[in-house]
């Protein structure tokens, strides 16, 4: 890291000091000759040490995208992806020139994207999702033209030999049944809309192609104001290809990356001892 000017200076002068050659410059003025030789020599090592700071960064940058057969570029390059935008000929890059920042963002329209090698299927798994049209803080698929022009760009960026699986659906729906002991000082009804509320949130705003866990399910209604006790009664899921639920098993990542709530049974109880 580049250091200060002063610092800089500071350790000239305690050099000059410890120089018998230099003891007869002793004037402590700031506008002494010697003290802006100084100066100006600190602040031209200065500018260069900041040069080189920015220097490494971009060669770290160039490195770290040199690097194209880990899972990360790919996730990278997805989330660039432009629709609408042809790519520079012999590049994995736009010509963004002529673009404001607002017009860049609206045509990125994967918000959402993971990249993880599946041994099963021998391919390099990549979900996406965009925003839903209605409300920008939900997921929602991609439409079917973005998903064939996302396909195609993938394909004319990827490794030879690199087979990818783009998995672009709707969300896997959940539904589960939980009791729940509430504080008998409380208003049931207010309870237990509160603990559907906790579900919802849990369930919807899990990270991207991150994991549910019953457990962290849970703990999600445990920290609902007057919830004693919260018992999990069943928790199950359905990929969008599907309409079987299936029960979860401790834990799940959902199959197209996030969850919608589909329903939620919360029977409600008064703790009493």
């Amino acid at each position: 890291m580049a250091r200060t000017i002063d610092t800089i200076f500071n350790e000239m002068v305690a050099q000059k000091n410890a120089t018998p050659a230099l003891n007869e410059l002793t004037s402590s003025s700031a506008t002494a000759i010697w003290r802006l030789m100084l100066y100006v020599v600190a602040f031209a090592v200065h500018v260069l040490e900041v040069l080189w700071d920015e220097y490494r960064k971009e060669v770290d940058t160039a490195i770290d995208e040199m690097v194209p057969h880990r899972p990360k570029w790919y996730r990278d390059k997805t989330l660039a992806f432009m629709a609408d935008k042809t790519l520079i000929p012999d590049t994995d890059q736009y010509d963004t020139s002529a673009m404001g920042e607002d017009e860049i963002a609206a045509a990125r329209v994967v918000k959402h994207a993971t990249a993880n090698e599946s041994a099963e299927a021998s391919a390099l798994i990549i979900k996406v999702a965009g925003a839903d049209p209605n409300d920008s803080t939900k997921r929602a698929p991609l439409t079917e033209s973005q998903a064939t022009q996302l396909a195609a760009y993938l394909h004319e960026i990827k490794d030879a030999g690199v087979r990818i699986q783009l998995v672009n659906e709707e969300p896997d729906e959940f539904r589960c049944a939980v009791d729940i002991y509430y504080d008998p000082t409380k208003e049931p009804t207010s309870v237990q809309y509160d603990c559907e509320d906790a579900i919802r949130n849990y369930i919807e705003n899990l990270p991207f192609n991150g994991q549910f866990s019953n457990m962290a399910l849970i703990d999600a209604l445990q920290a609902v104001d007057g919830v004693r006790i919260a018992e999990l009664q069943s928790s199950e899921s359905a990929p969008a290809a599907s309409e079987a639920f299936m029960p979860i098993n401790a834990y799940i990542i959902p199959a197209a990356g996030y969850f919608h709530l589909a329903e939620a049974t919360i029977n409600i109880y008064p703790y009493a001892l």
